[in-house]
Formats: C-alpha cells, sequence, structure tokens
C-alpha cells in the first residue's frame, strides 16, 4: 500500500496560489527531500499535509484513506508527526516532560484514573518512561533526561524535537528545515541520524532542507518546487543536474 498520495493538491490564499496542481507520492519507507527557493511552497505543503490547511482543490490520501479533511490532531492519529522550522519545546519543562506530552492523547488512564493514581495508571506511566528512555538513548541523550530542554544546545534542542514527533509512533514523519542553526558536525551527525531513524523505525521521512549537501546526501529522492509547481523530481544526481532546478536557484538561464 501506498504511503502519502497528494493528488492535484493547490492551495490559494485569496489571488495567491501558495501550490498549484502538486501531485506526488511517498513510499511506506521512503526517504524523500522537498526543495525549492524561499516563498516555493514548501511548508505550505507540510501545513496541507498535517491538517493546519485544507487544501482549495485536490485530495491528500495517506495508506489508501483521504485525509484531507482531519483536523491536525486526528491525522496524527493516523500516523503522520512532523516538527517544526522554529524549535517548539517547552520552556521550563524537563527533556523528558517535553517527550511526555506525545504520548498523553495516547494513554488509557485519564482524569479519573490519573487523579486517583489507580494501578494501571502506575503501570502505563511506568511503560511510557521505559519508551522515552529508548528513544533518548538511541538518540544519545540519556544524560540529558532530566534538564531543561531549552537548556540544551541548539543541535541537542533539535533532536529532542525530533524525538518528540517520533513518540507518537509515526508511520510518516515530516521534518521542516531540521538542520536550521547546526554546525557542521551536528550536520554530519544528523544525516546518520535521519538514515538510523528510516531504518531501525521502518517509517517514511519527508524532509524541507535548504542545506543541499545534507539534502543530496541523505535523500533517496527529491522534489523540487518553484512558485509553488512542482519543476523536477528524480534522484539526487537527477537534480543536481536538472536545468529547471539550477535556474530556480541561481535565476539564470542554464545553456
Amino acid at each position: 500500500m501506498t504511503g502519502l498520495e497528494l493528488q492535484h493538491v493547490t492551495m490559494r490564499f485569496g489571488g495567491l496560489t501558495a501550490v498549484g496542481d502538486l501531485n506526488a507520492v511517498i513510499e511506506p519507507t521512503g526517504l524523500v527531500g522537498l526543495i525549492g527557493p524561499n516563498g516555493a511552497g514548501k511548508t505550505t505543503v507540510f501545513n496541507v499535509i498535517t491538517g493546519v490547511y485544507s487544501p482549495t482543490q485536490g485530495d491528500v490520501k495517506f495508506l489508501g484513506k483521504s485525509i484531507k479533511s482531519l483536523k491536525p490532531n486526528e491525522i496524527n492519529q493516523h500516523g503522520i508527526s512532523r516538527t517544526f522550522q522554529n524549535i517548539r519545546l517547552f520552556r521550563g519543562m524537563s527533556v523528558f516532560d517535553n517527550i511526555r506530552v506525545s504520548y498523553a492523547p495516547r494513554t488509557n488512564n485519564k482524569i479519573i484514573g490519573s487523579l486517583l493514581r489507580m494501578g494501571g495508571f502506575y503501570k502505563e506511566e511506568k511503560e511510557v518512561a521505559m519508551k522515552i528512555d529508548r528513544l533518548l538513548e538511541f538518540f544519545n541523550l540519556s544524560h540529558t533526561r532530566d534538564e531543561q530542554a531549552i537548556s540544551l544546545p541548539y543541535g541537542d534542542q533539535r533532536r529532542v524535537e525530533i524525538i518528540r514527533a517520533l513518540a507518537t509512533s509515526p508511520k510518516l514523519l515530516l521534518l521542516d528545515e531540521p538542520a536550521a542553526g547546526m554546525n557542521p558536525t551536528e550536520k554530519v551527525n544528523l544525516m546518520k541520524l535521519i538514515r538510523q531513524l528510516r531504518d531501525e523505525f521502518k517509517i517514511a521521512i519527508l524532509l524541507i532542507e535548504h542545506d543541499m549537501s545534507l539534502v543530496m546526501g541523505v535523500c533517496e529522492q527529491i522534489m523540487v518546487l518553484d512558485y509553488g509547481v512542482k519543476i523536477a523530481e528524480g534522484t539526487p544526481k537527477q537534480i543536481s543536474e536538472n536545468k529547471h532546478v539550477i535556474e530556480a536557484y541561481l535565476g539564470e538561464v542554464v545553456e
């Protein structure tokens, strides 16, 4: 079964077409980059996929079912999670508690069970804590468990945000500029991490990124947008040699 399908997706804001007639397919374990100049419509695509916007035209299907009319929390429950271009960790909360938030909608013990501290509550909390600890260990962040998330180095904050998205057990993970603000060493480590995430958790990953060395080094397929229109799609080698892509980035015609 196909993972994500965008079928003739168009997103208009008044007279502005941010995304026009976009068709795309991401397989269940695909590792795909979405690139383009500033203002190309990349984040709008993410917002359509995750239910922030409902497309003006077209359909969004995930695992064979339309999700275009669902709310963001409902889409998340169907198996799609994301990070944001600007880090959105909760200030004043520990790394553990930032990740723990992702499990709240999926726990069985609701208000009554939590207030009365029933036996099921403690069992479930222990299981959640074990899952969080395993994720922190996978990301080499076990030592940060009880630290305030915002006190961590920038690269580690990015990784905590990825963990929080991953804690919802997604089948598709959307990463919005995960390398933003990272130094060269952190970017190299991020490339390795993204590959490991896909292989270890058997998920699809779609990422927006301006760092072309990272995109070319980690993605298996790349889609290129320009003014909301897909102008190219292919392997990193095919994209790097595509004259339309070069024109879009350099702003000049390539003979």
